[in-house]
């Protein structure tokens, strides 16, 4: 999986539909109104790499809902690299 930060990670998500929230200041909430998915992560500059735990919980939940498979996430994430 290639390296990516957390800002093109909301900005991937906003793409697949997802709204972020920041109903916390050391969270981001982003919700997927068509399916009911939710992903919660810890606040971190938009800058920082993000950790690979994160983001394998973003494809799981995606991979869960049917909102992206784990190959058209892997994509979504070189094209922002």
């Amino acid at each position: 999986m290639p390296e990516t930060t957390y800002g093109r990670l909301t900005e991937i998500l906003r793409s697949l539909g997802f709204t972020m929230n920041e109903p916390d200041p050391r969270m981001r909430m982003y919700e997927h109104a068509e399916s009911g998915a939710t992903i919660i992560l810890p606040r971190f500059p938009d800058a920082d790499r993000v950790y690979g735990h994160h983001l394998t919980d973003v494809k799981m939940t995606l991979d869960a809902y049917g909102i992206a498979t784990e190959p058209e996430f892997a994509i979504r994430l070189l094209k922002a690299s």
